[in-house]
């Protein structure tokens, strides 16, 4: 990878999973083989990496080159074309990584047509930084990540319902890694209530914690509830109108509301990305569904023996039933794996 490129690829790497529906972006601006300007897109609506880049650089930007990751954008959205910007600054060299597959866009064209050099310089490890972006663009839904932890026989629990803990505390520290890059998490009711999770991004430095998400069905809360503590709003799925009392701790959405119909709404709110912890029903529910995108299982070196508690809960009958999915990766964490699928 390009010197240049891959400092800005390092600094859309700080910023995933804070971005919310936009994607991380990081800039670098080069003059005369010195950096004068870097930026990265920090937040949902606000000002992109290559604006960032050009408002902190050291020296004016006049006839520099500008390493991004994205190609720029060229269309008005909740912030002026990033092209705009280029050109009134007098950038003579773009170098790209990855195309945007936003059909709104076609800064590449539009840059060249104001007689900017443009370049791509394409690399597969951001390429992989962008593809939950596209997907979610594709599919206008959130990209959904299901995650489970179980004994190296399969099961999530002993067959009296202990769970805790599977896993050692690398694991643990794995998974507040994962809440922070994600928009929301997700649990069910069994979940809520049996294990009072706290459902935060507990992480050295801080954290951004996502959105809990509560599918709570005919469940009702009560006052003690650690969810209640949340430092963001929790948002609750329920056709229990009982729980409408608890609407100034939390947002009560009543009804029937099927697990698609949940995506979309979670998306219309600029939610991207959600992580679901099940537990077990919950997580057959979008296996179902096909509504999920990677699966994460930490394994642990430990055997539960005969237990009823398994990820899928429902029985498969022929080899052609069978959830189908893609090894993509395998972490060792101290004495446990971490086991990364996408949905075949």
């Amino acid at each position: 990878m390009n010197r240049y490129m891959k400092m800005a690829y390092e600094l859309a790497q700080m910023t995933a999973g804070q971005t919310g529906r936009n994607p991380p972006v990081g800039a670098v601006i080069v003059k005369n083989g010195r950096v004068i300007g870097m930026g990265a897109h920090l937040g949902y609506g606000e000002p992109h990496a290559e604006r960032q880049a050009l408002a902190s650089c050291t020296e004016h930007p006049s006839g520099a080159d500008i390493y991004v990751t994205l190609e720029p954008c060229s269309h008005h959205g909740k912030t002026p074309p990033c092209t705009e910007a280029l050109i009134e600054a007098g950038i003579k060299h773009v170098c790209y990584a990855e195309s945007d597959l936003n059909p709104k866009v076609s800064g590449h064209q539009v840059l060249e047509a104001a007689g900017v050099t443009v370049t791509r310089l394409e690399d597969t490890r951001v390429s992989a930084l962008y593809q939950p972006f596209f997907n979610h663009l594709k599919k206008q839904r959130p990209n959904v990540t299901l995650k489970c932890a179980m004994s190296a026989d399969g099961r999530l629990a002993l067959d009296d319902g202990s769970s805790r803990w599977i896993t050692g505390e690398s694991s643990r520290s794995d998974v507040h890694q994962e809440r922070h890059v994600h928009d929301a998490i997700i649990v069910g009711k069994h979940t809520l209530f049996n294990d009072d999770p706290k459902l935060t991004a507990r992480i050295e430095g801080g954290g951004r914690s996502p959105v809990p998400v509560i599918l709570l069905g005919d469940g009702e809360l009560h006052d003690n509830l650690a969810l209640f503590d949340h430092p963001r709003r929790p948002v609750i799925y329920t056709s229990n109108t009982n729980n409408l009392k608890y609407d100034e701790k939390c947002e009560v959405k009543t009804g029937d509301w099927r697990l698609e119909e949940i995506l979309d709404d979670l998306y219309s709110m600029a939610i991207a990305s959600v992580f679901v912890e099940g537990g077990a029903n919950t997580l057959t529910s979008f296996f179902k569904e096909r509504l999920y995108d990677q699966l994460l299982i930490y394994a642990a070196p430990k055997i539960f023996g005969e237990s009823q508690h398994t990820l899928f809960k429902e029985k498969i009958s022929t080899m052609e039933e069978a959830v189908q999915l893609e090894l993509i990766d395998v972490e060792k964490l101290s004495q446990d794996l971490k086991i990364t699928y996408r949905k075949a």
